[in-house]
């Protein structure tokens, strides 16, 4: 099937794998914090966020974002074009809503890159985002470990879509079976 389907809640694997991941790039990159955005069911909205190094104000906010034109932020942007987004400098980006660039300063994001991430179908599931305190230049050093993340977030996300299909699946055959 083309519908995307997660496990929401906190703590799952996928949460705990995800703030490992961004753990650990933090720790190469000096400076940065990470996180992911991940896609609806059909492709059309961010339906949330994990950033495990940034307040909860932040993450709770990217929920039911339109993937799409005009773009809201660098995530949907990201996904529809399925292209890499780059801001330098949040203060003067006008590409995005003003309630984004405003949310990103008011939590401390000066800089971001947003990388699509794939599915086994080489269609955007979400994106995996590096942000900056300060406006910055994205250096070679981190476009390589945005790129290793990336593929680590592509594969930690096609790994929960598998999981809950073999569920939904299974759910659907003892219901066939028992009706």
């Amino acid at each position: 099937t083309d519908r995307l389907s997660f496990a929401s809640d906190p703590g799952t694997v996928l949460e705990v794998s995800i703030a490992s991941l961004c753990d650990r790039v933090n720790r190469l990159v000096s400076g940065c914090r990470t996180g992911i955005c991940i896609a609806n069911s059909e492709r059309t909205a961010l339906e949330r966020a994990i950033f495990p190094n940034l307040p909860p104000s932040f993450q709770s906010c990217i929920k039911d974002i339109p993937i799409g034109p005009p773009y809201f932020g660098s995530c949907t942007a990201a996904m529809d074009g399925d292209v890499i987004i780059t801001c330098h400098d949040m203060a003067s980006e006008a590409r995005f809503d003003e309630c984004f660039v405003a949310h990103c300063v008011q939590h401390g994001i000066f800089s971001l890159q947003s990388r699509p991430v794939h599915g086994r179908d080489g269609k955007p599931i979400g994106t995996f985002v590096m942000t900056f305190p300060v406006p910055c230049v994205v250096t070679d050093f981190n476009v390589a470990v945005m790129g290793f993340a990336a593929e680590a977030v592509s594969a930690l996300l096609q790994r929960e879509l598998d999981i809950t299909q073999q569920t939904h699946t299974a759910a659907s055959t003892t219901a066939r079976t028992e009706a």
